[in-house]
Parts: structure tokens; sequence; C-alpha cells
């Protein structure tokens, strides 16, 4: 097992006569033909504007160390072409609906409605952005922990600053993560810092809101984010993105996370963001000796929203779980890209990945696991299951190894299906409506992804399924 492994998904062949006679139901093909879904309007002036427009967004700062971050931002993206289906990474997603935007600055945070009584029975330690500004008044941190710090990198203490901002740059998150991750840089306004210090366990979790109001313009939101989990310490983050109904806008974040030796940590990735809007969030994760990583992301809103995720496994005796679960509906395209690299010997990873689609909807997932030389007892394994509710929905599932050593165990793999005849059969035949036995079934699909989720969140998350049917 010496030389590199690629694996791309199959799909049974039975599966596939079964869905070759319906119009536009899968594409066998989709991967070989993907150049034909070209980027629209690629011409230099075309993609000058979408930039200038995008830079003009920008608020200012009088941070002598961002001023230099967006300096360097500015000058890389200027050199750097807009994505397209010729980049390996973008073939099977198109990128059409955020080229053809033109941004203004957002509107005051005034313009933001009724989100009082959204909070209104929230007891938690949260921190809330509305159109990219820290907002103190819904914000309420007066049940955190007082040793732990939520804030300004500005505040934190001067002699980390050198080290964060290091650390920010590396991974799918820094400037070797491509475009977006590039631009996030070039627009900074703000870097927050989430640090929980070692031996410090926390009951309840910490709840992050990226908020956008209704606006008559059309917004750019660049959000930047670091997650520090300290040695010994066990926490949970919750980073949830949230769009008013007429909101329309294009929201950019860069989250990066370290899990120091002997921690654990759980967080969990919400996008509810609005049928108008357009996201990309670019995380990069390093976890070190002993250490536990839990992440778990459920996207259910936005015309376009695409996850891309990196972990680097730089310790041994580690363990690292990726839950995904993309819904969506109408013509959404839901995008999720994954690399989990072993890096040391002795670490555990999984991977699930549940895509529901109904209506036109596009999923994508490609998932890449990668065992370096020397990574040892390396145990890890992939799987995404797809459920088509539509004959006109489609899905692009990719999960590939990359294999550099011969002693481990990994495994990966893809599936997709409809609704059960079987099982459809059978609840009705206990007297169960079909439409009320197809919301069983899609629930059940899903189920499994929340169980882990704070109870409010997994009721939310139930009672848009069954909107869904």
């Amino acid at each position: 097992m010496g030389n590199k492994i690629s694996a791309f998904v199959s799909i049974p062949e039975i599966f596939t006569k079964k869905l070759l006679h319906r119009t536009n139901y899968f594409h066998k093909n989709h991967y070989l033909n993907s150049k034909k879904f070209c980027v629209k309007c690629q011409s230099s002036n075309n993609y000058k504007e979408w930039l200038d427009s995008i830079l003009s967004t920008r608020k200012p700062t009088d941070k002598k160390y961002l001023d230099k971050w967006r300096k360097v931002g500015i000058n890389l993206i200027k050199g750097l072409p807009f994505p397209s289906n010729s980049d390996e990474s973008w073939k099977l997603t198109s990128l059409d609906r955020i080229l053809e935007k033109r941004f203004s600055p957002s509107e005051s945070n005034d313009e933001v409605h009724d989100l009082d009584e959204y909070f209104k029975n929230e007891t938690e330690p949260r921190i809330v952005f509305v159109n990219g500004v820290y907002s103190a008044e819904l914000s309420d941190l007066t049940s955190l922990d007082q040793n732990v710090f939520l804030g300004d990198l500005n505040n934190y203490p001067k002699e980390e600053e050198e080290n964060i901002l290091e650390f920010l740059s590396k991974g799918e998150s820094g400037i070797s993560g491509g475009f977006f991750p590039t631009l996030n840089i070039a627009c900074l306004s703000d870097i927050y810092v989430l640090s929980i210090p070692s031996f410090l366990e926390l009951k309840n979790p910490i709840n992050i809101f990226y908020i956008s109001s209704d606006s008559t313009n059309i917004a750019s939101f660049n959000h930047r984010l670091i997650v520090i989990s300290g040695e010994n310490s066990k926490s949970k983050v919750i980073e949830q993105h949230i769009g008013t109904e007429l909101s329309e806008y294009f929201e950019n974040t860069a989250v990066s996370i370290l899990v120091k030796e002997n921690s654990k940590l759980d967080y969990y990735l919400i996008n509810e963001c609005s049928k108008k809007s357009n996201s990309i969030n670019s995380i990069h994760a390093d976890i070190k000796d002993n250490s536990l990583l839990n992440f778990s992301t459920i996207s259910l809103g936005g015309l376009l929203s695409r996850v891309n995720l990196g972990i680097d496994i730089n310790g041994t005796q580690c363990e690292c779980n990726v839950q995904g679960t993309s819904i969506a509906k109408e013509k959404q395209t839901i995008d999720f890209h994954s690399r989990i690299s072993h890096n040391l010997p002795n670490s555990e990873s999984s991977q699930l990945q549940k895509i529901l689609l109904t209506d036109n909807a596009h999923g994508v997932f490609a998932g890449k696991i990668q065992v370096q030389h020397g990574a040892d007892n390396t145990n890890s394994d992939q799987l995404c299951k797809t459920l088509l509710l539509s004959p006109y929905s489609r899905v692009d599932a990719l999960p590939i190894l990359e294999i550099n050593n011969e002693n481990v165990k990994c495994t990966h793999g893809s599936t997709v299906s409809d609704l059960n005849d079987n099982q459809m059969f059978y609840l009705q035949s206990r007297g169960i409506l079909e439409k009320d036995a197809k919301k069983l079934l899609t629930v059940g699909f899903v189920n499994e992804m929340v169980n882990s989720y704070p109870q409010r969140l997994k009721e939310k998350i139930i009672k848009q399924l069954n909107d869904l049917m």
C-alpha cells in the first residue's frame, strides 16, 4: 500500500438503471461534463467590477496589525483569479450567483427587527454580530466563566498576538486556503478570539451568532474567528449564521481552531442563512496529542452555501469525528468539502455526511482522508449517504483516500437512494398516511445526525424538516 490511492465514488448499477429513465434525475456523467457549468461573465472587467464592489464595503480600521494584514490580503487577492470550473476544488459548483452580485456597504444595525424576541429564552452565554458588527445590546456574557476570553484580538494579551496572527494564516482558513480566505483577510475589520483556559470544564455551550438583517443593499460580510481549546479543557461552541427573510448578502467566514493536548471540543456550525444569501465557510482545525474534536455542521439556508473544512491531526492518540448534514430544496446548492490529514501515528477519525435533496436542489460532497508517511496505526472511516426526494435533484459525491502508509485501517463509501418502497408500504399498511410516512422516513434519515445537538436546535431542525415535506 505504498502508493497513493485515490478512489472515486461508484453508484451501484441497479440504482443507476433505476434512475436513468427519469429525466434529469441523476447525471451519471455529470462529473465528466462539469466543464459545461462555467462561470459566466468571466472577463477581467467583470471580475474587477465585482472585486472593487466588495472591497468598497470594507469598514475603516485604526488597528495597525489589521491594516498590515489587509494590505497583504489586497496585494494577494488582486493577483488571484476568481475560482472557476478549471479549478479542481470548484469543478462541481458554479459561482455565478456570487460573481453576478454588486455590493454596497451594509446599513445600520437599527434595521434588525424582533431579535430581542428571538433571544428571550436564551440563558447560555452568547456573542452577537449584526451585519458584521459586534452588538453589545444583544450579546450576553454574564453567565460566561470569567476565566474564558471572548473578545476582540485587540484586547487579548499582547504577548500572544504574534502567535495568534501566525496561526490564522494556516490551512483552509488562511492564505494557503485559496481565494475566499485571502479575500477575508483583505476585508478584515475585526479578529475575534475565544480562548478556553487549561483545566476548565464548561457545562454550558458558548454561542456565537452572525446575523444578517433586512436591507435594501446587497451587503458583504467577512467574519474572522479563532478558537483555542486549552490543555485538559472541555467545552462546546455553537457558531450560528442567521439571515432575516428579505436579506440579500454574501457572507465569507474564516475560522481557525486549535485543540491543545488532552482537551475535548464539541463544535457546531449551523447555517440558517436567508433564501437570497450566498455563504462560504473556511475552517481549519489543528489537533494536538490525546485530544478529541467533534465537529458537527448542518446547512439549511442560502442559495449557495459551501463549507471548506481542513483538519490536521498533529498529535498521537487523537480522535476526530465529523458529522455533516445538508438539506436543500428549490434551486439551492449545498457544497461540503473536507480534508482530514493524519500526520502522526496512533489516531482515529470518522466522517459521516448525510445529504437530503428535493425539488431542483444540488448537493456536493468531496471528502478526502490523508494518511501521511509515518502515521502508523491510523484508523479512519468515511461515508456519505444521500436521499433524493425529487426526480430533478442531483448529487455529486467524491470520497477520496490518499494513503502513504501500510499499517492503517481506512474505509470510505457513498450511497444514493430515494425513499424505500418497502418501508413506505409497511408504514402505510399500519394505517399511516403516505404524507406522514414520508415525514417519518425523512426525519429518521437525519435524526441520528442531530441527536447530540442542544434540544432547542434539535427541535428547530426537526420542524424545518416537517415543513420541507
